[in-house]
């Protein structure tokens, strides 16, 4: 996990459980959201407008939340829209790495080897654990969002005008 910015590779990759062994899920960091005029959304700052080819999301194929965010992404018919890259499905020493797995991609905007790389570049003080899915703004180069839930909710909403759907998620 990175703590201030640097890796600590002495770290946990399974989840907390609380007393009563249920999962502990750690709270996400960046809660900004994507909007149709680039207005505040619930939680975080304005300024990320729905548009096509700004965004680029980092997913890993054996996270559920992730999973989740690339289901919407279909179901919404942003394909085209929003940019995927793929992270090796095998936790490394150094948390989720690009590329070195088949269907695993090379981090095509800064050539990081590492997620908390990606982390470091939003928050060069970041403590906690480099999550999937991410949703990163190619325009601002900011993370926009880390929580499968709002990515959802933002994918739902936000790129009706550019990709109208039949589906309500």
């Amino acid at each position: 996990m990175l703590v201030d910015g640097k890796w600590v590779e002495s770290w946990q990759p399974v989840q907390k459980a609380d007393k009563k062994g249920r999962f502990v899920r750690q709270v996400s960091s960046f809660r900004n959201w994507i909007t149709p005029d680039g207005s505040a959304g619930p939680t975080g700052d304005g300024g990320f407008e729905a548009e096509a080819g700004r965004y680029r999301l980092y997913v890993a194929l054996i996270c559920p939340w992730a999973s989740r965010a690339l289901i919407a992404r279909r179901l919404k018919g942003l394909e085209g829209l929003i940019q995927v890259t793929v992270v090796n499905p095998v936790m490394s020493d150094q948390g989720w790495q690009f590329g070195g797995y088949d269907g695993a991609d090379e981090d095509p905007l800064f050539g990081a080897a590492y997620l908390h790389e990606i982390y470091t570049r939003a928050d060069p003080h970041f403590t906690g654990r480099a999550t999937v899915p991410v949703l990163w703004d190619m325009k601002r180069n900011v993370m926009v969002n880390n929580e499968s839930a709002d990515i959802v909710r933002m994918f739902d909403t936000a790129f009706e005008a550019l990709a109208p759907s039949e589906y309500r998620l």
